[in-house]
């Protein structure tokens, strides 16, 4: 995505000039220039230039965005003193706008209280500590998980300086939350509506995702930075990630700086979307892997996930693997990772690395769609991942015959996309009869997007409004009322009701007049789109309906009654009640070809 730091200092503060909008990128520049290098103090020196900038304009959140950020390149760059500074001077802006005990500045708190207990200084940890916790309790009560994660660290604090007294007194008020399951339904374990691949054990399920990558590998053992920035050959592989029993649709649950601290590797993974494992395979073995993985599969079809831009390795392995969790995939999940930098800052250096991953990507589609023995292949893109998934299709299909170029995939989805609206719309023409069906999902309130359109000039293929791509054999779907993300980039993923859509299109391949809140806008002289109706799609209920028709079919009613009759928590009955008036919707609109999904 578009990252916020680009649209909130180039577009969104209208008090910055041209002039100092331009001074402010070449800072941005030199920074990530000097950020690659490792040269933490000429990188830092650049931070305070494009600080500076901000301030004179007087736009003080932009200022709070630039000190947050400078903050974690700092204390990620072992300069712990200057990360405090940049943290505090933000907390002190934060404390003039919301208060002094507002939830909001937990994070930066703990940021700093972090910091503090590095450097040993126990007593500063503890007093901040405290005043989070103070913050916690009065927002969500004593036994949410948060306190209870406050009062762990409280309780570290405690054990290295000797302090019995105090560890006793903690204790007293440590009482282990009451179990939780993903939005309080015991849907993954009772009733099994989840696919059995994915199921939960001892807190947390493993979804192994395969993936193709021209990123080089770092020389680091661990997971996350087991594959870096800079660019590489064609690499293959698989990769487990860990989904906690907790988890709840549409959301990627993010490991803090700070866990390490708290928590041994099985709790993490009781708590976050954490990657756990990366096997890099040669290509023979990753194709002998691949082939028993999809012939095991209930369905003989892959899905193919490509990120956007600032998305290390790990980013990208998370969001897949919990796309495809959420969606109910019972194929074989893929990931094609090209070599973002994974920095807010360095847009331009991920232009050009995109713009070189396509033709490696044709590669890594030639060997799944031709080896794999998929019986269908999906493909799903993001944002300024789109490029590379256009350019490879664009490479793959010239080299096959015109009559041997159609319906070689079974789902295209561009989600989002950060490309040049005409250059989208000329490359797509031919590509449309490669699928059985192309999905275009647009925005009207997405800020990456406008931020792009700011810095290239010319109006990007995910933006919708008056600018709408319309193209026959294309389904271009409005889905600006889709709330998400601060820069409304990432709904594809982060709103269940979009991801029921996505939902639909995989297991159904429904045209959208079949499909939940959609509703077609014709404009005089052109071809329709259509307009998503995100208040009539939402809730985790709609999205655990469809699993449960999918898994269960006609029966699906009668487990859903069956389940209700055994619950004695009012609070679990009437969740699944929600479910039980969504798939009375739902069982006609799957049994008639031709019927409207309408609410």
């Amino acid at each position: 995505m578009i990252e916020r730091l680009i649209c909130l200092f180039l577009l969104c503060a209208p008090g910055i000039a041209s002039a100092q909008s331009a001074d402010l990128l070449r800072a941005y520049q030199h920074f990530e220039s000097a950020k690659t290098a490792g040269n933490v103090p000429e990188a830092l020196k650049y931070g305070d230039q494009a600080l500076g900038i901000s301030q004179s304009a007087g736009d003080t959140q932009a200022v709070f965005e630039l000190l947050r950020t400078l903050g974690d390149f700092a204390g990620q760059s072992g300069a712990d003193a200057a990360a405090v500074d940049y943290y505090e001077r933000a907390l002190a802006l934060q404390e003039s706008q919301l208060g002094t005990s507002h939830p909001d500045l937990v994070p930066l708190l703990t940021k700093v209280a972090d910091l503090r207990l590095k450097a040993k200084q126990y007593a500063d940890a503890e007093a901040l500590e405290q005043r989070i916790i103070g913050i916690e309790r009065a927002a969500y009560g004593d036994r949410h998980e948060n306190v209870q994660v406050t009062l762990e660290k409280l309780r570290d604090i405690y054990r290295n300086t000797g302090d019995t007294d105090a560890l006793a007194r903690l204790d007293v008020q440590m009482q282990p939350p009451a179990a939780a399951t993903r939005g309080t339904l015991p849907a993954p374990g009772s009733v099994a509506s989840r696919n059995s691949r994915y199921k939960q054990s001892n807190g947390f399920a493993t979804v192994r995702v395969f993936y193709g990558t021209n990123r080089a590998p770092s020389g680091e053992v661990k997971p996350a930075l087991y594959y870096g920035k800079a660019r590489g050959e064609l690499q293959y592989g698989h990769l487990d990630v860990t989904i906690p029993q907790i988890h709840k649709e549409a959301e990627l649950e993010t490991q803090p700086r700070w866990a390490d601290y708290v928590f041994d590797v099985g709790e993490s993974r009781s708590r976050y979307v954490l990657l756990d494992k990366v096997t890099p395979l040669p290509r023979d073995d990753f194709l002998r892997d691949l082939r028993q993985q999809i012939k095991a599969s209930s369905s003989k079809d892959v899905f193919i996930f490509v990120h956007g831009f600032n998305s290390t390795f790990e980013d990208a392995a998370r969001r897949a693997a919990q796309l495809v969790y959420d969606l109910d995939f019972d194929g074989t999940p893929m990931l094609y990772s090209w070599p973002s930098q994974g920095s807010a800052t360095a847009y331009v250096v991920d232009e050009a690395a995109v713009g070189i991953s396509g033709r490696k990507m044709a590669e890594f589609l030639e060997t799944v769609v031709s080896q794999s023995g998929a019986e269908r292949v999906h493909l799903l893109a993001h944002s300024m991942g789109n490029r590379a998934l256009i350019e490879a299709l664009q490479t793959y299909l010239a080299k096959r015959a015109p009559d041997d170029r159609r319906h070689i995939f079974g789902q295209v989805v561009f989600t989002a996309p950060d490309v040049d609206r005409d250059y989208f719309m000329d490359a797509i023409e031919p590509l449309r009869q490669s699928a059985a069906r192309v999905t275009l999902y647009a925005s009207d309130n997405d800020y990456a997007l406008r931020s792009s359109q700011f810095l290239h000039g010319a109006p990007r293929a995910g933006t919708a409004g008056n600018v709408m791509i319309r193209l026959a054999g294309l389904d271009s779907i409005d889905m600006s009322a889709v709330p998400a993300d601060v820069l409304g980039h990432s709904y594809f993923a982060a709103n269940s009701g979009a991801l029921f859509d996505i939902f639909r299109l995989l297991w159904r391949g429904d045209a959208p007049p079949q499909r939940c809140g959609m509703t077609g806008r014709q404009t005089a002289g052109s071809l329709a789109t259509w307009v998503f109706n995100a208040d009539a799609c939402k809730g985790d209920d709609l999205l655990e309906a469809g699993v449960m028709l999918k898994r269960f079919g006609d029966l699906a009613r009668a487990r859903v009654i069956a389940n209700m009759a055994s619950l004695s928590d009012p609070s679990q009955k009437q969740q699944w009640s929600l479910i039980l008036k969504r798939l009375d919707v739902l069982l006609p609109s799957v049994k008639s070809p031709v019927g409207t999904f309408a609410q």
